[in-house]
């Protein structure tokens, strides 16, 4: 296979990992390519995040995913649209989500929901160790006891399983020749 080849396989699959989250907690759009070969995401995110030490909070995260040219063998960049920015320490100043290791083998729906939990404030997940914010990280720090965290529990998609409605005539079907 061509290195694009390579790349617009992964494009498919990735792409195929998006359609799976896409619901009420994760929209996007496509913003450069056509299914299922898109290099660049707008995802509307519905869950609490943390965009000040007081706590404040908002409810809804614009994020834009760019899958650059070098992408897989370079992560996808990850930039918050919505201001004021997360106040969390995996996440830049300037919007930027610091993402730690990039493992090519990770699929952009997994990728997402590791971003995602991090504006939960997933403890399993927030890495205080190589804080891309330290004021963020201090406040985390000296609160990470408080009960505080995480700021949102809701379940994320798999982006491995597909959702699907079984058609009402198949299942009764299906019923019927199983018993």
């Amino acid at each position: 296979m061509t290195p694009q080849e390579i790349r617009n396989l992964r494009l498919k699959n990735d792409y195929e990992e998006m359609v799976n989250i896409k619901g009420e907690i994760i929209n996007w759009k496509a913003i450069r390519g056509n299914p299922p070969f898109i290099e660049e995401y707008e995802l509307t995110i519905n869950i609490k995040g943390i965009i000040s030490n007081t706590p404040a909070y908002r409810y809804e995260h614009i994020v834009r995913v760019v899958l650059h040219s070098g992408y897989t063998n370079t992560a996808p960049d990850m930039r918050l649209v919505s201001v004021p920015n997360l106040f969390h320490p995996n996440w830049h100043r300037d919007g930027k989500w610091c993402f730690g290791t990039w493992l090519i083998s990770e699929g952009l729906g997994h990728h997402v929901i590791r971003m995602i939990r991090t504006i939960q404030y997933d403890m399993e997940i927030t890495n205080e160790k190589s804080p891309a914010n330290t004021d963020a990280n201090k406040w985390y720090e000296s609160r990470k006891n408080s009960g505080l965290f995480p700021c949102d529990k809701k379940q994320l998609p798999d982006p491995s399983h597909k959702r699907f409605e079984i058609n009402p005539e198949v299942k009764k079907k299906f019923e019927i020749k199983s018993k």
